[in-house]
């Protein structure tokens, strides 16, 4: 046998070797999609869904995903199924990663996003939405009775198979957290409960959408509360008139009539704050109520020569030429 026959053999095991090894890294590094550079959405709303039924429905969603290794790969693994949850495949991932993301409950975190000046229905369309949860269940989470759960404005990361008691829990913390020492205490000197610093923030809120003004309505209704008045606001009597859902949003007017709608927030009717704030409520809007001290002003109402601001007073025969400017300028 010649020389050059035995250096052949002794080298193709080796050749073979190498072109195995390269095969292997071609297929394990093969990206998650084919030929594609978008991230892709998977949503699983329901527990333990099959990952082929999981990749069909990202089909049907998104045409333009190829995912035939992830499918291929798939059915190798055996068809398993993916916990509750939302992911995102990343183009640039491996394809078994991505598959093991899927198989181990692995997922993206969102970022849920709570404005202010949210009610009920809004709030709960959100986190429904975002949660995959029915909105009878997110209501019952969210709210107790008439009282809305104090959830403040803000953008949170969240996971979506929290249940709805666990988006409640993480809620509450974040309020928890918002509610140092030096608040609580300020609460305290007011006489109030921070959950009742929060439900007047929301009339504030409600109130005026001037940052210099808080303070003062803060400070109205704060003397009617020592005086022992009604607070007699007008948007507990819009909430009130809205959730019976006897006028259609918005409400540009509150009219006589409205003010004797029977309802636990109608402050025109029943004495105190009512059982809950209006809507998700600013954090500097409490701010606001918390540096504020009664300071024995009881009304106040449109000012006509600076719109958006409010004239006060003392006195009712004071707050009656005070409405009645406003009146005329009404008619003009």
């Amino acid at each position: 046998m010649s020389k050059r026959s035995r250096t052949s053999r002794r080298i193709r095991p080796w050749w073979l070797a190498g072109v195995f090894a390269v095969a292997a890294a071609v297929v394990g590094l093969w990206p998650s999609q084919d030929f594609s550079s978008d991230r892709v959405v998977v949503r699983v709303p329901r527990a333990n869904t099959p990952v082929l039924e999981v990749l069909d429905s990202v089909a049907r969603e998104n045409p333009k995903a190829h995912l035939n290794l992830l499918r291929f790969g798939a059915r190798i693994q055996g068809n398993f199924a993916v916990p509750r949850g939302y992911y995102e495949i990343s183009p640039r991932d491996p394809w078994w990663r991505s598959l093991r993301r899927l198989k181990m409950g692995y997922e993206t975190p969102r970022l849920l996003v709570v404005r202010g000046y949210q009610g009920r229905e809004a709030v709960v369309e959100r986190m429904a939405s975002t949660f995959y949860e029915a909105p009878q269940d997110v209501e019952r989470a969210l709210f107790g009775g008439d009282s809305v759960v104090p959830v403040l404005p803000n953008t949170y990361e969240v996971y979506a198979s929290l249940r709805p008691h666990e988006v409640a829990q993480r809620l509450g913390r974040e309020f928890d957290v918002f509610w140092n020492a030096s608040r609580t205490e300020s609460a305290q000197a007011l006489g109030l409960s921070r959950y009742e610093v929060t439900i007047l923030a929301s009339i504030v809120q409600a109130e005026s959408k001037e940052p210099e003004e808080w303070k003062r309505i803060a400070g109205v209704y704060l003397t009617r509360l020592k005086q022992g008045k009604r607070l007699e606001a007008d948007p507990t009597v819009v909430y009130a008139v809205l959730d019976r859902k006897l006028v259609a949003a918005p409400v540009r007017r509150v009219t006589g009539a409205m003010l004797g709608v029977a309802h636990p927030y109608n402050t025109y009717r029943t004495k105190g704050l009512p059982p809950g704030p209006l809507a998700t409520v600013h954090p500097p809007v409490i701010d606001s109520v918390l540096a504020s001290k009664a300071t024995g002003e009881l009304f106040f109402c449109a000012n006509p020569a600076k719109p958006g601001f409010h004239l006060f007073s003392r006195s009712y025969a004071e707050h009656l030429r005070n409405r009645s400017r406003y009146l005329k300028s009404l008619g003009r």
